[in-house]
């Protein structure tokens, strides 16, 4: 079932081309962030990164973007203000199965433009470092874990439509937080130590940091493995959370439907 849902969900995704290339082109600010600090290294390096360390990084962290992005928040957003929710309830199969099969199927698409650009940051990551097949392994599970963690995310803030009519306020918040947090704008070693130590905790760095930090070589196999630990327990109990907002919002629902 969820493998005829994604092939459906990939069918729709390639016919809305255009909306699929503004997406791309959101996806510029890293290398806008990039072109700013490749002006701030001309003259040395800023805080231990050099030249070379920014142009992996930014690169580490587009394709970490597109790997783990996920819209089901815009889709359930809908589907419950619409009431077009009570179709999916009808179904055998759980509605997150629907979601994650639109996020899988948009994956697929995603993976055409991410590939060649993991290729170039894992050639540009051996020039720097030996690149071990564990390293290898520990770097898919944190792109997983955080692809996992941004779709439960998603699944809880659209939840809360069920008594927020417009969730994407809260998304947007989360997006806004996610950006400085999360190691998309800058590293996180350039926050100040407090909020550093806060961010350490926090779901976002889990969505683009650590797949970016064990891609550029920043931590040891097994520091790495246990933050990826870390990482799957954080995916564990936000899937709990939002498994638990949407039962609750579910009977709200029926009630008032």
């Amino acid at each position: 079932m969820i493998f005829a849902l994604i092939k459906v969900r990939l069918l729709e995704t390639f016919s809305f081309r255009a909306e699929f290339l503004l997406w791309l082109v959101t996806l510029s600010m890293p290398l806008i962030m990039l072109v700013f600090w490749r002006s701030v290294t001309q003259e040395g390096s800023f805080q231990g990164y050099t030249l070379e360390d920014f142009n992996l990084y930014y690169i580490a962290v587009l394709v970490t973007t597109i790997l783990t992005s996920c819209n089901s928040v815009w889709e359930i957003n809908e589907n419950i203000r619409l009431g077009e929710l009570s179709f999916w309830l009808m179904r055998p199969i759980h509605p997150f199965i629907n979601y994650l099969a639109i996020t899988f199927a948009e994956l697929g698409l995603s993976l055409i433009v991410a590939l060649p650009i993991l290729i170039l940051a894992l050639t540009m990551s051996l020039h720097n470092q030996s690149f071990s097949l564990l390293q290898l392994v520990l770097l898919v599970l944190a792109l997983l874990g955080g692809f996992l963690i941004n779709q439960t995310i998603h699944l809880l803030i659209g939840s809360l439509t069920f008594w927020i009519e417009r969730s994407l306020v809260v998304h947007k918040v989360y997006v806004a937080a996610s950006s400085v947090l999360s190691g998309y704008m800058f590293p996180l070693a350039f926050l100040p130590e407090w909020a550093g130590r806060i961010a350490n905790w926090l779901p976002f760095r889990f969505v683009i940091a650590l797949p970016v930090e064990i891609l550029t070589g920043k931590h040891t196999l097994l520091v790495a493995a246990q933050w990826v630990a870390l990482q799957f327990m954080v995916v564990a109990l936000l899937f709990a959370a939002a498994l638990f907002v949407w039962r609750q919002g579910v009977r709200r629902y029926l009630a008032f439907g």
